[in-house]
């Protein structure tokens, strides 16, 4: 059986691909442009194409027994990429009837955000509804994206939707957006944080329970793949103790970080640059003092693995990568 990956050179994507090949499947991936370094020196079969493009995807799908729909565009800037919303929203339709035409099995991925995070107080669970009104673009698309699967499944799609947390761990090639502002930290170009939490899990555990939500997911449910929150100077703690690296030591309050916005944001415009902090970047932070995935764990057997083993491998990658060398 060939397994279809969109998206497939991304954070995700490229994990996924190993792991499914590890397990011994051929995998097939759909991804614009050539082939990704991430994806360099694996056997598998490549395929340039788009998810907008309907006749792509359904070559792509040819023999193919299940899909997993990883492309996206992820874009927390003020000025966003207004392809955001057609492939998340439309890419994401194009896929899904794609499967539902030929009876095709699908995993979605959306994001832990695509739900309603308040009260914050009480636990994130899967049975929040979607963030259909969320700020944050990227997060709105998302959870219409979600809507996007759970109408085709009404009529007839077989999907189950996963929601990753956010992600460290090794293979992290360009780098990402947690993987850019730890190495930044590694070279004190992060002199101060906010109090933030965020729960943090393995990209590698993520993918095992991708897998495992093709083969035991029901349709469309949805399952949190999601880890352990840990305060923002925990974590940065932990680093420090892995790198040598000196660390900040305190958090100012979140509402600092909107102080400093408009001032980013006219820095931003006199150096032609992204800003450090963006609303959407600081909507993203705010996480819920529980996130559960104890449905994923009782259904899927999903499982993770402890902070302190995903960032150790995720250093080692970034030295591997140079990205530590000063």
């Amino acid at each position: 059986m060939i397994a279809l990956v969109t998206g497939g050179g991304g954070r995700l994507g490229n994990v996924l691909v190993r792991r499914l090949l590890d397990h011994g499947q051929h995998v097939r991936v759909l991804e614009l442009g050539s082939l990704p370094e991430s994806l360099e020196g694996l056997e598998l079969d490549f395929m340039s194409g788009s998810v907008l493009d309907a006749g792509d995807v359904a070559r792509a799908m040819e023999g193919v027994g299940v899909v997993y729909h990883l492309a996206a565009k992820i874009d927390l800037r003020p000025k966003k990429d207004p392809m955001l919303f057609p492939i998340n929203v439309d890419g994401t339709r194009t896929v899904a009837e794609a499967c539902l035409s030929r009876g095709v099995r699908m995993v979605h991925t959306s994001s832990h955000h695509a739900v309603e995070r308040e009260p914050l107080e009480e636990t994130l669970t899967e049975e929040r509804p979607l963030a259909l009104d969320e700020k944050c673009d990227y997060h709105r698309s998302k959870a219409i994206g979600e809507t996007v699967i759970l109408d085709a499944c009404k009529r007839g799609l077989n999907a189950t939707i996963v929601n990753p947390g956010s992600m460290i761990g090794p293979y992290d090639y360009e780098p990402s957006l947690i993987g850019a502002a730890l190495i930044d930290m590694y070279f004190g170009r992060v002199p101060v944080l906010l109090d933030l939490l965020s729960d943090y899990v393995d990209v590698r555990d993520v993918a095992d329970g991708m897998i495992a939500a093709a083969e035991k997911g029901r349709v469309g449910e949805r399952y949190f793949l999601t880890g352990d929150v840990v305060p923002i100077l925990d974590m940065v703690s932990l680093y420090g103790e892995l790198t040598g690296a000196r660390v900040p030591t305190r958090a100012l309050p979140l509402w600092v970080g909107w102080a400093m916005l408009p001032f980013a944001l006219a820095g931003s415009a006199v150096t032609k640059k992204d800003p450090f902090i963006t609303a959407d970047m600081l909507r993203a932070s705010v996480s819920n003092a529980v996130v559960s995935h104890d449905k994923a764990h009782g259904e899927l057997g999903y499982s993770i693995r402890p902070l302190r083993e995903s960032l150790t491998d995720a250093v080692e990658w970034y030295r591997q990568r140079g990205w530590l060398n000063g």
